[in-house]
C-alpha cells in the first residue's frame, strides 16, 4: 500500500478538501475544542459588542441605534441630499467593534489551525499536543491579525476592493505565524505568496461561512428575545448583545476553523503536506 493510499492518521483527510468538507470538518474541529476556542470566541464577541455600545453611548447614540431612530432619520437626510448626517459615533462604534471582530476571526484561525493540525496525524491526540503548537505563539498570531484586520479594515472603508485584497492575500498569515513560526513580515510575505491562484475560493467560502454563521446567529439572538420580557430599547440591545457574544462560542469558533483549514487545504494542493504529516504521524508513538 502506498503512503498516499494509507489511511489517514488523524481525522483530517490529507487530500484537497471540497467546500462541503470544509465546513463540517470546522464544525468537527469546534467540537473537539470547544474549550480552547469556546471562551476565547465569547471574549472576543464580548469586547467587540462592548466597545460598540461604550462608544454609542459615549457618543450619545445609543438610544438612536437601539431604537432604530436613526435609520429613519439616515433615510430622510440622504433623501434632502444631506448624505454626511450620519453621526461620527455610529462610525466609530461600527469601526472598533468590525476591527476587533476581523482580528478575532484571524486569532481564532490560528488557534484552530494548531487544533486541526494535531486532529491531522493523531485521532487521539496526546494532552498538551496543541498547547506545544501554540507555545511562543500567542503574542505574534496577536499582531499578525491586528495588522490585517486594519489593512483590511481600512481598504475597505476607503474602497472594497483593496480590503477585500489585503484579506485574501493574508489570510493564511494568522495560520502560517503559528504552523511555520513565521514573524510578523515572513507570515505576511508567506500568505501572500501562498494564497496565488486561491483568492477567489478564499473570498467566497469566507463569505459563505460568514452568512451562515450570521443567519445562526440571528435566528437564535431573535428567538431569545423573543421570550424574554418586554425592556427599554437599551436594555434589550445589551442583552441581545450578551447573548450574541455566547453564541459565538460556537459560530466565530467555526468562521476561524474553517478559516485555518482553508489554509491547511491550499498547502495540501501545493505543498504536499499531505506527504510530510504522514511522515510526521509515522515518527509518533503508538496509543
Amino acid at each position: 500500500m502506498s503512503a498516499a493510499s494509507a489511511p489517514d492518521p488523524g481525522s483530517i483527510p490529507l487530500r484537497p478538501l471540497t467546500v462541503g468538507e470544509l465546513i463540517g470538518l470546522g464544525f468537527a474541529v469546534v467540537r473537539r475544542h470547544l474549550g480552547l476556542l469556546g471562551p476565547i470566541a465569547v471574549l472576543i464577541a464580548a469586547v467587540s459588542a462592548g466597545a460598540e455600545i461604550t462608544i454609542l453611548s459615549a457618543t450619545g447614540t445609543l438610544d438612536s441605534v437601539a431604537t432604530g431612530d436613526w435609520i429613519n432619520t439616515f433615510s430622510k437626510d440622504v433623501t434632502a441630499g444631506r448624505v454626511d448626517a450620519l453621526p461620527v459615533g455610529i462610525y466609530a462604534a461600527v469601526g472598533v467593534s468590525s476591527l476587533v471582530s476581523i482580528a478575532g476571526a484571524l486569532v481564532l484561525s490560528g488557534l484552530a489551525t494548531a487544533c486541526a493540525s494535531v486532529d491531522a496525524v493523531r485521532r487521539r491526540p496526546s494532552r498538551g499536543a496543541v498547547a506545544e503548537r501554540l507555545r511562543g505563539r500567542i503574542g505574534v498570531l496577536v499582531v499578525v491579525s491586528v495588522v490585517v484586520a486594519v489593512v483590511s479594515l481600512a481598504g475597505s472603508l476607503i474602497f472594497l476592493v483593496p480590503g477585500l485584497i489585503a484579506y485574501t492575500a493574508w489570510a493564511g498569515a494568522a495560520p502560517a505565524t503559528v504552523m511555520e513560526r513565521a514573524g510578523v513580515g515572513r507570515a505576511l510575505s508567506r500568505s501572500t505568496r501562498m494564497t496565488q491562484g486561491h483568492r477567489w475560493r478564499i473570498l467566497g467560502v469566507t463569505v459563505l461561512i460568514v452568512i451562515i454563521a450570521a443567519v445562526i446567529e440571528q435566528l437564535i439572538t431573535t428567538a431569545v428575545g423573543a421570550a424574554i420580557p418586554k425592556a427599554s430599547a437599551v436594555a434589550a440591545l445589551i442583552v441581545m448583545s450578551a447573548v450574541g457574544a455566547v453564541i459565538a462560542a460556537v459560530t466565530s469558533s467555526w468562521v476561524g476553523a474553517v478559516i485555518g483549514l482553508l489554509y491547511v487545504d491550499i498547502r495540501l494542493r501545493t505543498e504536499n503536506l499531505g506527504a510530510a504529516l504522514r511522515a510526521y504521524a509515522a515518527t509518533l508513538p503508538r496509543g
